[in-house]
């Protein structure tokens, strides 16, 4: 359940903050909280991103005026809101240590051009080459470098790297057909991702800051391989479909081995994070096809947890103070942002 290039909810939640203590089966980790939290007229919250001061970047719906706006959470709550000038989509989807933001905004034309917001709250925009249908950052490092794809007149991805000074380098994995999307980047400029071959199916790649790509596979019986998170070691969090069509979580080091890996229960893990202690965050499927949020430690011990009146909790990143961001959504259908706090 990935929500990029979102545009819309239908039903309406009153803006509120609710703060709840999640039962854990570690006694240690009793003290773990849980906040959830909505801009101000939002039916649907999506917490995308957190940087190292636990600030946390992502994007709603506003009913008031119909448009998908960005918003800024800081660790004490305060929520700050913003768009770019009539455009109906403002979506963020990282987040550098300084506070700077990344995404894309939508033209009256259909476009859709990347953006930097920096810290004064501007806006300023940019196109990566050969782009025709959108330019859109997926990923941001601590120290404002981007990672993402654009669509060419064929509405094919392809991945495109803009370094710290603005320099942006477009690059496609060999053998790509159905399209290069990069999904994350770690602080030495490398970003993993997935791209399609002439068969439709997905596979995991690596490519570092000197346009070196190495690409890989989770398992033997993979049937498609979607990279996520990559940390400062090199190693790479995802998850993988076998031959059954189920997903499971995995972690490729950086000499290239790959671990697999559930939480209890799993019936689908979806591995979206990883920070630079080894810890990674992701959501699980259980047999009723509840979605559930979970942090596997370096260790390999899981965690698993829900906001309170979750009915599908999805957790998208973790900082390294193992401070988790996500959604989740409500019984009438409505997401709701939360940070989970060790």
């Amino acid at each position: 359940m990935t929500p990029k290039r979102f545009l819309s909810q239908t039903s309406v939640f009153a803006f509120g903050v609710a703060v709840c203590i999640c039962a854990l089966a570690n006694p240690a980790l009793a003290k773990q909280a849980i906040v959830t939290f909505d801009p101000e007229n939002s039916i649907g919250t999506y917490a995308w991103s957190v940087n190292a001061k636990g600030v946390v970047a992502g994007f709603y719906y506003d009913s008031s005026d119909d448009t998908t706006k960005g918003f800024l959470r800081t660790a004490d709550g305060t929520l700050t809101t913003f768009e770019h000038g009539q455009s109906e989509v403002t979506a963020v989807y990282g987040i550098d240590n300084k506070g700077r933001v990344a995404g894309y905004w939508s033209t009256l034309d259909g476009n859709f051009p990347g953006f930097i917001r920096t810290l004064n709250g501007k806006l300023h925009r940019f196109w990566a080459s050969g782009s025709v249908a959108g330019t859109f950052p997926n990923a941001m490092n601590a120290k404002n470098a981007i990672a993402g794809d654009y669509y060419d007149a064929y509405d094919i991805p392809h991945g495109f790297l803009r370094t710290s000074n603005g320099t942006i380098t477009t690059f496609d994995v060999s053998g790509d057909t159905y399209g290069t999307s990069p999904a994350a980047i770690n602080a030495a400029d490398t970003t993993t991702g997935h791209y399609g071959d002439a068969s439709g199916i997905n596979h995991g790649f690596l490519r570092t800051s000197d346009g070196t790509i190495t690409t890989f596979d989770a398992a033997k019986d993979s049937t498609g391989t979607y990279a996520q998170g990559i940390n400062t070691d090199g190693v790479i969090a995802g998850y993988y479909f076998d031959s059954n069509g189920t997903s499971h979580g995995f972690l490729r080091d950086s000499a290239g081995s790959v671990a697999t890996f559930d939480p209890s229960g799993s019936t689908g893990t979806f591995c979206e994070s990883i920070n630079d202690k080894g810890a990674v965050a992701g959501y699980y499927y259980d047999s009723s096809f509840v979605a559930h949020g979970f942090v596997r430690t370096s260790e390999g011990t899981f965690d698993t947890f829900d906001p309170k009146g979750s009915a599908g909790t999805y957790a998208n990143a973790i900082n390294n103070k193992a401070e988790v961001v996500g959604f989740y959504t409500d019984s009438t259908g409505n997401y709701h942002g939360f940070v989970r706090t060790p």
